[in-house]
């Protein structure tokens, strides 16, 4: 087997915990459906390509900071003396109110991630390659803002290893529910198929995977089985 692998650094970035309105939480590592997105924009993907991802990484640490925060309904009207400003609904056929204000905001900061991306389908291998080793435009991880810098790309081997000795985890990790390894489960986003709800509105149905944060420094006992790329990197495609 063999994986695309991406060596990725950030100043700071934000990995969206969804609803987490009133402040706006991160993941300690992007989700699933964060690195295929972006991943389906460097090799200009319009339709969605089956793959797994592995991600792995670490973060210097945690900071709050403020932005501005837009609020509407699709159904209240533009009132001048409640709003700050306004926007068309097509469905509802009338301007409706936006409501501008702060709040805050939770960055993780110089961020080193390691991925892996394994697409269903081999011959798309080098696609992905060519398309993150020369992008076409920036690339980013998080909000449009938090920008990447790639470091290295390179298509690696895969194997699997009985350990035999203990091994310590050199970043932390998203790792399948079912591997067993302990850690706070978390709940991501991978994939997603768009549902018509009528009225001209589409609502996205998002395909989830159960996971724990390994984090970095875990031991992994002799015995077990583990998945290491030819750099030596462990690997828990998803």
């Amino acid at each position: 087997m063999k994986a695309v692998k991406i060596k990725i650094n950030q100043d700071a970035a934000n990995y969206k915990v969804p609803h987490s309105f009133q402040k706006k939480e991160s993941y300690p590592l992007p989700p699933f459906s964060t690195v295929i997105g972006m991943v389906h924009v460097a090799a200009g993907f319009k339709e969605y390509h089956p793959m797994q991802v592995s991600i792995a990484g670490t973060s210097f640490s945690s900071v709050d900071d403020i932005y501005n925060r837009y609020e509407f309904s699709n159904g209240v009207k533009f009132d001048p003396k409640r709003h700050q400003m306004k926007a068309w609904s097509p469905t509802r056929k009338k301007y409706v109110g936006i409501t501008r204000g702060i709040a805050s905001i939770n960055l993780l900061t110089d961020i080193d991630l390691t991925l892996h991306i394994i697409p269903d389908k081999s011959d798309e291998l080098e696609t992905i390659f060519e398309a993150l080793n020369n992008p076409t435009q920036f690339l980013s991880l998080g909000r449009h803002e938090d920008i990447i810098r790639i470091e290295n790309v390179s298509i690696v081997k895969l194997r699997e290893v009985t350990l035999e000795v203990e091994h310590d985890a050199k970043q932390a990790i998203w790792s399948p529910i079912e591997n067993g390894f302990g850690g706070t489960t978390y709940n991501l986003n991978k994939n997603y198929i768009l549902i018509n709800v009528g009225a001209g509105v589409v609502h996205r149905e998002f395909f989830k995977k159960l996971v724990t944060y390994v984090g970095v420094g875990f031991t992994f006992p002799v015995g077990t089985k583990l998945l290491f790329d030819s750099d030596g990197d462990i690997v828990f495609p998803v």
